[in-house]
């Protein structure tokens, strides 16, 4: 229970916290050949993030195939155990019926019984609605819980698993901005409260 609290406060604080983005300033240089050598940077970006995208798509693609053979494995599985969840729910029903009948009649009798042990207060009603009292209570201990049905496999939960697997950010910026620091320009970070600022 204490764990539980503890995980609410922790969402409450995280959900109230301010969220920042940041952005760079780029300054250039005032040297006469920053232009040229900052071109083989500009160019190594490009090349980047196009490798990058295509390196995320054939990643996407690779997703759903995978996705597609998960989820058949798992849809094989579960058509197994809703067969066995059909057979194990006539059971219980039929255990049920008769659960029921049977607990109507010893109810039946018991209230009988104890009606007249409180006007005769005789030694056999008395001891006759103790016993059908335990037997009630035995009944309430050994009765059968509703079987689960299985839950069926979702195609889209595997593949935005699956998804979650590829990466689409390549550091090309990073990279970009360590170029542009070689060539003599000069890069500043800012960062900027976007939510939840005081």
């Amino acid at each position: 229970m204490y764990k539980i609290i503890l995980i609410f406060i922790a969402i409450f604080l995280v959900g109230c916290s301010p969220r920042y983005i940041t952005k760079n300033q780029y300054v250039p240089s005032s040297n006469a050949g920053f232009s040229q050598c900052l071109n083989k940077y500009e160019q190594e970006k490009i090349i980047c993030n196009q490798d990058c995208r295509a390196d995320y798509q054939i990643c996407l693609d690779g997703a759903y195939k995978r996705s597609e053979k998960i989820y058949e494995a798992k849809f094989v599985k579960y058509t197994l155990s809703y067969e066995d969840y059909l057979f194990e729910h006539s059971n219980y029903k039929t255990y049920k019926y008769k659960f029921d009948k049977k607990h109507r009649r010893i109810k039946n009798d018991y209230n009988y019984f104890l009606n007249e042990c409180k006007k005769k207060k005789g030694s056999f009603t008395c001891r006759r609605k103790n016993e059908l009292k335990n037997s009630l209570e035995n009944m309430k201990r050994a009765k059968l819980r509703r079987p689960r049905a299985p839950m069926k496999p979702s195609f889209n939960v595997i593949l935005r698993k699956q998804q979650n697997f590829c990466n689409s950010d390549c550091d090309c910026s990073k990279n970009f901005d360590i170029g542009y620091e070689n060539c003599g320009g000069q890069v500043i970070l800012h960062r900027y409260c976007v939510e939840n600022c005081d």
